[in-house]
């Protein structure tokens, strides 16, 4: 939330500093004031649509495929991670499931948040992901292709349920 904040925040800046001098060139003269109009068209096209369109939030760590990673956990403060496409790429012909494994104490209560094309005007997820499967100590999660192929529109973070906190490992196969 920071972030967007800290985005929108800055694109107000730099719409104020946009605007001044089309208010101050305010011109008598209709050709030049629509040439200003045009140009100033294009300095807010070139400087603020950019600033707008990545709404990533900064990847604390990228999953390899095959390393195993602790993370602590705490309740309410989870950090965004993406996935490596190392050694994820496949052949546009060849099907493959992706997974995550988390491994957590039988009563620890996790849930995984995807936020899936971040670089556009999307927000994270409201639902979290469905566990392909379950045992008390351990936890998979089924993870789009796109998510481990494009991994730089993608971000994930893994949110502590249960109040106390934890350590998890996490391993992507």
């Amino acid at each position: 939330m920071e972030i967007l904040k800290s985005k929108f925040k800055k694109i107000k800046w730099i719409s104020l500093y946009l605007l001044i001098p089309m208010v101050i060139l305010g011109c008598e003269d209709k050709e030049t004031e629509k040439l200003n109009q045009n140009n100033n068209l294009i300095v807010i096209i070139m400087e603020i649509l950019p600033a707008m369109v990545n709404y990533c939030p900064q990847a604390e760590f990228v999953v390899e495929k095959g390393t195993e990673y602790q993370i602590a956990l705490q309740k309410d403060k989870s950090s965004w991670f993406q996935f490596s496409p190392n050694g994820n790429i496949t052949p546009p012909e060849e099907k493959r499931d992706y997974f995550l494994t988390v491994t957590k104490d039988s009563s620890t209560s996790i849930s995984l948040r995807p936020w899936t094309s971040c670089k556009t005007f999307s927000s994270p997820s409201r639902s979290t992901m469905t566990p392909q499967s379950a045992t008390p100590t351990e936890v998979i999660f089924k993870i789009e292709k796109d998510s481990v192929q494009f991994s730089e529109t993608n971000r994930f973070r893994i949110e502590l349920n249960s109040d106390t906190q934890t350590t998890v490992k996490i391993i992507q196969n």
